[in-house]
């Protein structure tokens, strides 16, 4: 029976006997799509497609043949539409975003809830650090202030508090904040000479905030940093250094939400805490020394310009971007019309809050945004495709996750089919499961309990011996263990045992 049969059996009302009369297969199918029995709830989904079933499994085959499509919840709290909407990669890839969110999601920290802001940093913490040699600056740190006030004095404080080389100057831009107290805490921090501050006499918007900032000094290139982002160590030596490479106009870090720059996920934001994990990564990205990576446009939330680009085609466009979103793509590809490059500056990680701004206006200027950018640079979306197909950011991401492996240090312990016995807390366990569709054949390694990875290297029947020897070293994996259900070809494993044994990894097989 085809897929396009059991489909129009489940349009015509006929899920349920199908389940009942074809039991082996329906099942079957099920779990090459990711969802074995029992994972929708049969009692939830009725209510939710006002349908009846008569078993976990006839609701499950009605889900995939159509619910997912019409957003019909399978579960208390799961909106396929949303995990769509949240999570890009996933849709771009064409996976099922329940089976996804069950086998890879979880594991992977994906529709986290969006973190608290922090509490606002202490005014006599930030009065505490030495104030920038502005004198001896080449670069213009730029930041557009309105409200937001915890996470606007947390970004200027993880600024003030960042080691440098480079000289620089914090210009803080307020754009008549309706906040007394943010306004206060600015003067003060003006007073003392840690940042040099712009008032607009009022609300300007974001862009025209932004071009004053760039304008604050003629002969000086430029770095505009959002109000809700942390910076880490030596952030400022290692973005500038991107961007004074031949011809670059902008220059941009990695980020947790920056669309095309994001990890560990990327097309869409991370909610993440600005903790020590993220610094952490940071430390890993900096160790990389791998040449910058030229993208089709910069990322405004930390984009760093060359002034010579400023000079050459002018600041962002006020008057078609004045709301904000897009100015910085705008701009972008009239640097690239006038001969400039722009970098993904891979040595580098920001953390980003990302999604705050606008409210639920936020679609709608999105979508306006993007419709004038194709009127007035025809082709951009496509470019942008093409750049997201071939993915060139791709072994940035994956060698990310391999670090963030290696500097776990517990042993690694890779496991197929179903553990016999408990895993200890003090064993990073990373398990080799069949991916989904469409990349059936293929195989995931999916750390247990240890955040997201999702750009560790798939595994392959057809990958060679060497190929999985040199995954396993670079994971550090010490042992694998083959139990009961383990999937794939004999020859295969063979291969993967093989693998094992070149490479010192114990293997233990328990049928």
């Amino acid at each position: 029976m085809s897929e396009i049969l059991l489909e129009a059996l489940a349009h015509a009302g006929l899920a349920s006997a199908t389940a009942a009369i074809l039991p082996g297969w329906t099942e079957r199918f099920c779990e090459r799509h990711g969802l074995p029995r029992g994972a929708v709830d049969p009692d939830h989904y009725r209510r939710a497609s006002a349908k009846t079933f008569s078993s976990p499994l006839a609701a499950t085959i009605h889900y995939l043949t159509i619910g997912s499509s019409q957003d019909f919840s399978p579960r208390d709290g799961f909106s396929p539409a949303r995990y769509r909407r949240l999570n890009p990669d996933v849709e771009l890839a064409g996976y099922e975003p329940f089976a996804h969110w069950l086998r890879f999601g979880l594991a992977e920290g994906r529709e986290a809830e969006v973190p608290r802001d922090p509490a606002p940093v202490e005014l006599a913490r930030l009065l505490s650090h030495r104030p920038p040699d502005g004198r001896r600056a080449k670069v213009d740190v730029v930041m557009p202030v309105y409200g937001s006030r915890a996470l606007a004095l947390q970004a200027i404080d993880s600024v003030l508090a960042a080691e440098t080389r480079e000289a620089y100057e914090l210009v803080i831009v307020d754009d008549a904040s309706p906040d007394p107290v943010l306004r206060r805490e600015l003067e003060a921090l003006a007073r003392a000479g840690l940042i040099t501050l712009l008032v607009n006499g009022r609300n300007v918007g974001f862009v025209e905030s932004v071009n004053r900032g760039f304008a604050a000094h003629a002969d000086r290139d430029v770095v505009l940093l959002n109000s809700d982002t942390k910076v880490f160590s030596g952030w400022l030596d290692r973005l500038m250094a991107a961007l004074r490479t031949e011809r670059t106009a902008t220059a941009t870090p990695l980020s947790n939400a920056a669309t095309i720059l994001s990890y560990p996920a990327t097309l869409c934001d991370n909610r993440l805490l600005p903790d020590a994990q993220v610094e952490q990564w940071d430390e890993l990205c900096a160790g990389f020394h791998e040449p910058p990576v030229e993208i089709p446009t910069g990322v405004g939330f930390c984009m760093a310009v060359r002034r010579a680009c400023l000079d050459q085609i002018g600041a962002f466009d006020g008057e078609r971007f004045g709301r904000g979103y897009g100015e910085e793509n705008d701009f972008c590809l009239r640097a690239t019309a006038a001969g400039w490059r722009h970098v993904a500056a891979t040595g580098l990680f920001v953390w980003h809050r990302g999604g705050a701004s606008f409210g639920s206006e936020r679609e709608a200027l999105l979508a306006t945004a993007q419709a004038t950018i194709e009127r007035l640079h025809p082709g951009y979306a496509e470019t942008v495709g093409q750049f997201i197909r071939r993915d060139p950011l791709a072994g940035a991401r994956r060698a990310l996750d391999v670090a963030r492996i290696g500097r776990d240090p517990r042993p690694k312990r890779l496991r197929l089919g179903i553990r016999a016995f408990p895993v200890p807390t003090d064993i990073l366990e990373i398990v080799l499961t069949p991916d989904l569709p469409p990349h059936g054949g293929q195989y995931r390694l999916v750390p247990v309990g240890a955040g997201g990875y999702p750009n560790l290297p798939r595994l392959r029947p057809a990958s060679s011996t060497s190929e999985m020897s040199i995954i396993l070293q670079d994971l550090g994996v010490r042992e694998c263990y083959v139990g009961e259900g383990a999937q794939g070809n004999l020859e295969w494993l063979a291969h993967l045992e093989q693998a094992c044994r070149s490479s010192g990894v114990e293997w233990i097989s328990r049928p």
